[in-house]
C-alpha cells in the first residue's frame, strides 16, 4: 500500500517551547524550522522528518515567509511573542500559506497591556480589577490618589512588551505610593510614545488558562500554576518563568468548576469580541487570571503558548498536534478532537547563575539524555547549543533547558523531575527544587482568600 503523503509543518522559534512543538511534530510531518540558534532538539527533529531548517532573524516576517515559500510548507505554526508582534503571521499569510497564530493586529492583545485591559473592561467588567493609564506625568498624582482614597495597592505596568521583566508591585518592588510615581515616570521618559498602566494589586493566586482557538471555537486546556520568581520560596527577581506544573484534571487544586466556567466565559468573549473587530486570531489565547476572595479576576492576556506552561500542555497532549494545527486553519475546532492524558505535569528550567542577567560566559554542561528518558522524563533544549556528545553549553541569554515528568499526582512529577536532574545532569545550572513540592502545594491550599494568606502566594504579574 502506498504511504499516504505527510503535510510539510512549519515551526518559528527555537526556545524550550518550540523544542515542544518539534517534538510533537517530527513523528507525522516532514518538519521545516526556522531557528535563531541551532537548537539540538529541533535541529535533531527537522533532520530525522526529512525537512530543512535555517538559522536567521525569526522576527524578519520577510525572510520568514520566503522560507516557507520556498520549502512549499503546508501548515505554519507560530507562538512566540516577539514573531507574532513583528507580523510573520501576516506575511506569510500574504504568501497564501496557511499560517497559524495572532496577526500583529490580533496579537495587540498582548502586546498592548491597555488596549487588552480595556476590551476586558467593554465586555467583562465584573471580572476587570480598577485600572487607571496614564500618558502624561501631571495626571500620575490624581491617579494614585484614586488608589489611595480606595485602600489599594498599586501594580505599575508599561505597555508594551518587557519579557516578563518590566512590572512592579507595592510593597515588593515598589515600597510605597511615592515610588510608584517615580516609577511610573520613569517609565514615561523611557518609552515617550507609550502610556503607562497603573492596576489595582489583587490579592489571591495567580494561576493561567491557555485555551487553544480557531477564532471561533474554543478549547481549553488543563490549567497551569508558574513560578516566576528566579529562587526557592518565591524569592528574587521576575524571571521569564522558572517552572509550571498542571493538574491531572483541567482544574487546579485551589479551584472550583465555577472558576474554570468562569474563565472559559471570559475568553469566548474575548475571541468573539476579536472576530466581531475583523481580526484574524487563530492559536492560543492564553488568560492569566487571580482566584481572590470575590472569585476569578483579570490579570493579562498572551496571544501564544506560554512558556514553560506551553511545555507542560504539551507533555500531556494525547491527540495529534498536527491534526490540532490543522483544526485551527480550517475553523474545525471542537471538544470532541482535543484530549489531554489525566495526569498531572512539572516542568522545571535550568539557568545560569546570573539569570535573569545576561551571562558574561557560557555554563558547559554534559548530561545523559537516555538514562534521563528512561526515567520517562522529558528534555526540551532552550538557549543552549550541543558542542559533542552528551556535552551542551547555554548561550549568553535566557533559560537553557527544561526537564518535565508526568505522574498521577504533582509532586510525584516534581520528584521526578528532581531525580533526573540530581543524577543525570553535570553542570553548574541552578535550578529551583521546590517547584510542584507537596510542601509548595500545601501553602496554596492553606491560602485563606476571605483576609490575608496564611503562607505567602505568588502577588506577581509576570507581563
Amino acid at each position: 500500500m502506498e504511504k499516504m503523503k505527510k503535510d510539510s509543518f512549519l515551526i518559528v522559534g527555537s526556545g524550550g517551547r518550540e523544542c515542544a512543538f518539534a517534538l510533537k511534530l517530527f513523528e507525522d510531518t516532514i518538519l521545516h524550522a526556522f531557528v535563531s540558534h541551532k537548537n539540538p532538539a529541533i535541529i535533531e527533529c527537522v533532520e530525522k522528518s526529512g525537512g530543512k531548517y535555517i538559522v536567521g532573524n525569526v522576527n524578519n516576517a520577510k525572510d520568514v515567509a520566503s522560507f516557507a515559500k520556498e520549502n512549499n510548507i503546508d501548515y505554519a505554526f507560530v507562538s512566540a511573542d516577539d514573531p507574532l508582534s513583528n507580523g510573520v503571521i501576516d506575511e506569510m499569510l500574504n504568501y497564501n500559506i496557511k499560517a497559524v497564530g495572532g496577526t500583529k493586529a490580533a496579537t495587540k492583545i498582548e502586546w498592548d497591556k491597555i488596549y487588552s485591559i480595556d476590551m476586558m473592561q467593554k465586555v467583562c467588567p465584573g471580572f476587570t480589577p480598577y485600572y487607571q493609564s496614564i500618558e502624561n506625568k501631571k495626571d500620575l498624582p490624581s491617579a494614585i490618589q484614586m488608589f489611595k482614597e480606595k485602600g489599594m495597592q498599586i501594580v505599575v505596568k508599561p505597555q508594551g512588551l518587557t519579557g516578563g521583566k518590566g512590572v512592579k508591585v507595592m510593597p515588593e518592588h515598589l515600597k510605597d505610593y511615592s515610588d510608584c510615581v517615580n516609577y511610573a515616570s520613569e517609565l514615561l521618559d523611557k518609552c515617550p510614545n507609550e502610556k503607562v498602566l497603573l492596576v489595582e494589586k489583587l490579592k489571591g493566586i495567580e494561576f493561567t488558562v491557555m485555551g487553544i482557538t480557531d477564532g471561533e471555537n474554543l478549547v481549553m486546556s488543563p490549567a497551569s500554576y508558574d513560578y516566576p520568581f528566579r529562587f526557592k520560596n518565591d524569592l528574587g527577581a521576575g524571571t521569564g518563568g522558572m517552572g509550571c506544573f498542571t493538574n491531572n484534571e483541567k482544574k487546579l487544586p485551589f479551584m472550583n468548576n465555577k472558576d474554570l466556567q468562569d474563565c472559559q466565559d471570559i475568553m469566548q468573549k474575548i475571541i468573539d469580541e476579536m472576530r466581531n473587530d475583523g481580526l484574524s486570531f487563530s492559536g492560543v489565547l492564553n488568560g492569566g487570571f487571580f482566584k481572590t476572595k470575590e472569585g476569578i479576576k483579570f490579570m493579562e492576556f498572551n496571544g501564544r503558548f506560554g512558556d514553560p506552561e506551553g511545555l507542560n500542555i504539551l507533555t500531556i497532549l494525547e491527540s495529534s498536534f498536527a491534526d490540532l494545527i490543522r483544526d485551527m486553519w480550517h475553523k474545525t475546532l471542537s471538544e470532541n478532537k482535543v484530549s489531554f492524558i489525566k495526569k498531572a505535569s512539572v516542568i522545571k528550567y535550568l539557568v545560569a547563575k546570573e539569570y535573569p542577567q545576561e551571562s558574561a560566559k557560557a555554563t558547559v554542561f554534559t548530561m545523559d539524555k537516555e538514562a534521563i528518558n528512561e526515567l520517562g522524563v522529558n528534555i526540551f533544549f532552550a538557549s543552549s547549543i550541543k558542542t559533542s556528545d552528551n556535552q551542551y553549553q547555554t548561550l549568553k541569554k535566557s533559560r537553557a533547558i527544561a526537564i518535565g515528568a508526568i505522574a498521577d499526582k504533582i509532586e510525584e512529577a516534581g520528584d521526578l523531575v528532581n531525580q533526573a536532574i540530581e543524577r543525570f545532569v553535570h553542570t553548574d545550572l541552578e535550578y529551583r527544587s521546590d517547584i510542584g513540592s507537596k510542601e509548595n502545594l500545601d501553602k496554596l491550599l492553606n491560602y485563606d482568600f476571605k483576609n490575608k494568606p496564611k503562607n505567602r502566594a505568588k502577588p506577581l504579574s509576570k507581563m
